[in-house]
């Protein structure tokens, strides 16, 4: 079941409930899609199963991709990969973290974090990924937020 489209699945149309609230399925694309990080998924059995769409990624992804296990797609640094999983399958570890130079020759540095997803009994349910373009925050200086509703008024877009 897992192998078909979400659009298979659900219908954009379909409200999906959280303990949190609910949400139209298409508008949950389209926050995902605006949020300033990327986002990866691959299952508890490490086959990838869902990438954010954001149009600037710094991580090019491929919708081919998706069904495939995660060690075929990064065969280059595979032994990595395979022991960050271990470590979630095991539980010795919940979190990774890496800041690395781009790989595309530009300056610039890049934030990712792989996070185990499990459920409220523990149990791994697979591994997320957050990929950040540090670029963003550079240059970031001074007073952005009003402080009062006058200076929020005062604001114009």
């Amino acid at each position: 079941m897992l192998e078909q489209k979400l659009s298979e699945l659900i219908s954009p149309e379909a409200v999906i409930n959280f303990e949190t609230g609910a949400i139209r399925a298409s508008t949950l694309d389209s926050i995902i899609n605006l949020l300033p990080f990327e986002m990866g998924f691959c299952d508890a059995d490490d086959i990838f199963r869902w990438y954010s769409n954001n149009p600037n990624r710094v991580h090019g992804r491929r919708k081919e991709a998706i069904g495939r296990h995660v060690l075929e797609l990064h065969p280059k640094v595979a032994h990595h990969v395979e022991k960050l999983l271990n470590d979630f399958h095991t539980g010795k570890r919940d979190e990774w973290e890496f800041w690395f130079p781009k790989r595309s020759g530009e300056s610039g540095q890049i934030y990712q974090k792989f996070m185990a997803v499990r459920d409220e009994n523990g149990r791994y349910l697979g591994c997320m990924d957050v990929t950040v373009n540090l670029d963003l925050f550079e240059g970031k200086e001074g007073k952005n937020t009003p402080e009062t509703i006058d200076e929020f008024k005062a604001v114009k877009p």
